[in-house]
Formats: C-alpha cells, structure tokens, sequence
C-alpha cells in the first residue's frame, strides 16, 4: 500500500502528463484552472489507492521482460531490489483481469478469456509477505481496508470467493473484462507434490527458485491449455536446477539479466529508487561469495567456488600461430555423454617446456546427436584435426555404453583409424608411483594455471567459461553441474601431463627419427659428390 504522499505526487504527475503541463507551471495558472487541476489530482490519487494497475509505470527491464512473451518459459535472473517480483505479478494481474495498458508490447502474450494462475514461494510467511501483498495489496487479508492496493484493483476481486488459512489466501476469483471470473491460486514450495494434481493452469509463476519435483508438477499442469511459467530469481542457490536451463540457454527457456547497471537511481515517477549510497552500503554488506549475484544476478558459487578468477586468461582465434610455435603439441580429449548429458570434443594445444596450455576449441553435440557416436566420428575425422592423439574417459572401452552395440567406443574409434590413446585419462602417476582418478587433481592444475595465465582459453568456449564461471563444491565436497565442458577440457589437460600430445605438425617419434636418417644419408651423399680437394680424408685414407 502506498504512502499517501506517494500517490498524490504521482497523481500530479500524472495529470501533468495528460495535460501536457509542465509542473513546474502549475502554480502559475489562472485560479480557475489551477481548482480544476487540483480536484482532478485528487481524484486520480484517490482512484490509485484501489487501481494501482491503471496507473503502474514499467522499468526498461520490466518492458524488456514483457516482450519475451512469446516464450512458454520466461526468466528474470536479476539482482535484490530491482522489481523482479513486481513485474512477474503485475504480468500475472493483466492477464488475470484482460486490462492490457496501451503500452503493453505487440510481442507480449495477451489472453481474451479468463485464466488460472498459480503463484508459489519459498514458504506460506514468503508468499504472504511478497506475492500475497503485490498482487491482491495486503500480507494478512484480515486487514480488509489494504485489499485491493496491490496490482489486481479492488473492484476485480470477487471477495465471497476468497478462501484463506489465517492470514494467508488459498484461492479467489478474479473479474476477467470478458464478463466471467478468472481464478488466482497461491502455493508453496514446502507442499506436498500431490496437492498440486488434478487441475488445469494457463500460468505459473515462480518466485525464487523451486524444487525440481514442484516444478515439474506445477509446470505438467500448463501442458494442455499451452500455459505461461514466469519465473524471477536471484540466483544465491547457485547454478542447479531451474535456474541453470536459463543460464545455460536450453531450448524453450528465455530470460533476461538485469543488474544494478540496468536499473535507474530513479523510478519512472522521478521517486527515488535504489540510490547509489543504497547500492555502496547493500555492497559493504553482502558477503563476497553473494555479491555477483545480489547485484548483477549472476548465479552465486558459494563459499565453495573453485575459479574465482578476476581477469580470465583469454584470447581470439588468430592471436596465436601455434603451428610456427617452438615446442607447439595438440591432443583431443572426449567427455561422452549419454541421452541427457552433452557430448564434448576438445582441442588443446600444450607447450611441455614452458608448461603452457591453449583450449582451443570445444564442439559441444548435444539434443538428437548426442547418443549418435558417428556424429563424433565426422567431428574427428576432419583433415584439419585427423591423426591428433584423441585420449578417452575409462568407460569408453565398455562394451555397448554409448553404441549401443558389441562395439566400445575406442574400438569403433579405433576401426576409423583414428589416433585413439591406448590407456584411458587418468591422472598422472604420483610421487609414489600411484595413479588415481580423483576429479579434484584435475581441476586444481587447471585452476592453478588460469591463475597464473599460462592456461589459455579461447573467447569461443562460451560455454566452457558459463561452467568455470560458476563451477563450485558444495559442504559434501561434490562438485556442481553441468561440468561436461569442463572435464573435457580436463581430460584435454591430463593427456598433456601424461606426455601423450603429439606435436602439431603431425611428425610422430618415427617419423623425426627417418627424417634424421635422411639427412645423415643426404650428408653423406653430398660428401660423396664433392670435389676430391673439398674432401676430408681419415688417416686411412678413406673419405669422411
């Protein structure tokens, strides 16, 4: 509920708008005009207080939101105080009641009949203290007077159909401009799944990030009726879950990212916001693990984060003529993946003498190819990358995983003729002569290296930086997903470790070895057609 100072500087404001008026004018006109002016404003305050939706005024981000409804699945990824939850609710209110503004965007869903909506938070105190209070104006409903402040205008609530469990609603209706009810329906995330069955939805909204199984549940219902999920988070639970099919772009889930940078000191009513003394203070007092995501809605990495790297070790394609390099070696390493994971091919140069990496490329095979092993085969056998010493995880010499045949992995790869490594990645051999497979030796080499720059990322492994960048372990000591990237790129590394890179001209040891012959030959040869003065004899008397 608005301050009532709040409403009457809008309400001038807004009827200056109307009017073309500048405000700073008004004080100067004829006291007739100035009267009416003054009656009027008062009447749009009043008219405020219960039809916030008439008069709301969008953020740039929130207009930006509002154009991706073309999407089934729409995102906010969005740092604190910024208006996420505001712009999810008031979407939610204009299709609950059909008062689209003449604003709203030509790309933006519109619904010409009444809709069900479910609105679901962390808990019943959350859903009351946020949802409950920015669509229907009031945290407890027993205080009657604040229905109707928030987002859906009092005269749209039906309240004999209002059903409540104290200080919470469960459910009401809500007049559509088509003539019959809409329905709101409120939820959290700490109900039973079964509770959420057996109804029909036309949208979702999710406020801070769901249990999977509750969002599988709540989105199963929209599935017949073609229904909305909007969703706003500021990702603090880090990159799992719901928020990592935004971040990570799957198909069918659009978002946005909004960050202090995007939003205005001031609102679009000229009050004050998110002052920048608000934002230095909220600054002192975030912990340093939560800042990227309290201020620039990037998904936390906990205190757990492995790659806190400041300034990443990056470079384009180009930047390096790695076949004219001194000690220049390659290799390709393959993190396999079955139906739901990825499918990685890397490209890793390595220069042994100084110890220095370059993830050159990274092929991604995902969707319908991703369980097809002779998609892989076609990336491998391309002119430019053929003969490369390609190293694979332990499991892809088992028999039929990812062939789904009697054939494995390294023996299909093997029967193309393909530079397949014979021992699986493993890490190198320790000071005692031991070799173990422990994920952690992997990634901390690689992180170490980064932080030295003398492990290099090309600017194209967008998704390989998406996973670093937010790549943590949680209290367990498990490492967060996805991670394909990210292993292959490690696998990529221990290849170079354990000496198996070749280097880049495709000369293998036999192939240097000939090749010495041959000049010792043609040394010899040249010796042999020389000039008896250019000679040089032995004590013998035999030529040298």
């Amino acid at each position: 509920m608005l301050d009532p100072n709040v409403r009457m500087r809008r309400a001038v404001k807004w009827c200056a708008d109307q009017s073309g008026y500048q405000i700073d004018t008004l004080w100067t006109m004829p006291t007739e005009v100035k009267e009416q002016f003054e009656s009027w404003a008062i009447s749009v305050a009043e008219d405020m207080e219960y039809n916030a939706l008439k008069y709301f005024r969008p953020f740039d981000h929130q207009v930006k939101f509002f154009k991706t409804g073309a999407s089934t699945r729409r995102g906010i990824l969005a740092a604190n105080r910024i208006g996420k939850t505001v712009s999810t609710c008031q979407e939610c209110a204009y299709h609950l009641t059909g008062l689209y503004p003449a604003w709203w965007p030509e790309s933006a869903r519109r619904f010409n009949k009444p809709t069900t909506w479910f609105v679901a938070g962390e808990g019943w105190d959350q859903v009351a203290r946020v949802l409950q209070d920015e669509l229907l104006g009031t945290k407890d409903i027993k205080i009657v007077n604040h229905l109707g402040t928030g987002a859906i205008p009092r005269a749209c609530i039906v309240t004999d159909t209002m059903r409540n469990d104290g200080a919470n609603v469960i459910g009401v209706e809500i007049r559509h401009v088509s003539g019959t009810n809409s329905y709101l329906l409120f939820g959290n995330y700490t109900q039973e799944v079964r509770n959420l069955q057996g109804f029909k939805l036309d949208g979702v909204i999710f406020d801070e990030q769901p249990p999977d199984d509750i969002f599988s549940e709540l989105v199963t219902r929209t599935a017949t009726t073609q229904g909305m999920v909007l969703c706003s988070f500021t990702p603090l639970k880090g990159l799992n879950g719901l928020v990592s099919k935004f971040w990570n772009l799957e198909s069918g889930y659009d978002h946005i990212r909004v960050s202090w940078d995007d939003v205005p000191e001031y609102d679009p009513w000229g009050e004050p916001f998110l002052l920048l003394e608000t934002r230095q203070q909220l600054e002192r007092d975030y912990l340093p693990h939560e800042r990227d995501a309290r201020k620039h809605g990037k998904p936390v990495m906990g205190k757990g984060a492995i790659f806190s790297i400041p300034n990443w070790p990056l470079y384009k394609t180009g930047d390096f003529d790695f076949k004219n390099m001194n000690d220049m070696q390659r290799i390709i390493a393959l993190d396999l993946g079955l139906v739901n994971d990825a499918t990685v091919i890397s490209l890793m140069y390595y220069n042994a003498r100084e110890q220095e990496a370059w993830l050159h490329s990274q092929i991604v095979v995902k969707g319908t190819e991703e369980a097809n092993p002779m998609t892989w085969i076609q990336h491998l056998m391309r002119p430019e990358v053929f003969g490369t010493p390609i190293v694979l995880p332990p499991d892809a010499s088992t028999k039929g995983r990812y062939t789904m045949s009697s054939h494995s992995i390294r023996s299909l790869f093997e029967s193309y003729e393909l530079n397949v490594v014979e021992k699986p990645v493993l890490n190198p051999p320790d000071s005692e002569g031991k070799v173990t497979n422990h994920k952690s030796f992997g990634i901390n080499i690689m992180r170490q290296m980064i932080e030295l720059g003398t492990f290099h990322i090309n600017e194209n492994c967008v998704k390989f930086l998406n996973e670093a960048q937010n790549y943590y372990v949680d209290e367990k000591g498990r490492f967060s997903d996805p991670d394909d990237c990210i292993d292959s790129a490690r696998y990529a590394l221990l290849g170079c470790l354990n000496d198996w890179c070749e280097p880049y001209d495709g000369r293998r040891p036999r192939d240097r070895f000939r090749e010495v012959r041959e000049q010792y030959i043609n040394r010899d040869k040249n010796y042999a057609d020389r000039m008896p003065w250019k000679r040089v004899y032995s004590p013998d008397g035999t030529s040298v």
